[in-house]
């Protein structure tokens, strides 16, 4: 059974999601430059919908790989 790594702030321990969540976040901060670049929003319909799919996409190979 894999050992989860938790972070602790202050005696609160933090669940590793939030440590996935805030790494992935930090990822399409960087990514967006890039997207606007390719003009991303312009191939969607709905540029939100496909900014937060691709949010969950990097989310689940982060958790995935980690």
């Amino acid at each position: 059974m894999p050992s989860f790594l938790e972070l602790v702030i202050g005696d609160v321990l933090v669940a590793p999601f939030v440590i996935y969540a805030a790494g992935t976040l930090a990822i399409f901060v960087m990514l967006r430059p890039f997207l606007r670049l390719v003009a991303f929003n312009r191939v969607f319909i709905n540029p939100p919908i496909a900014e937060l799919s691709l949010y969950v996409m990097i989310l689940a190979l982060l958790i995935e790989l980690f």
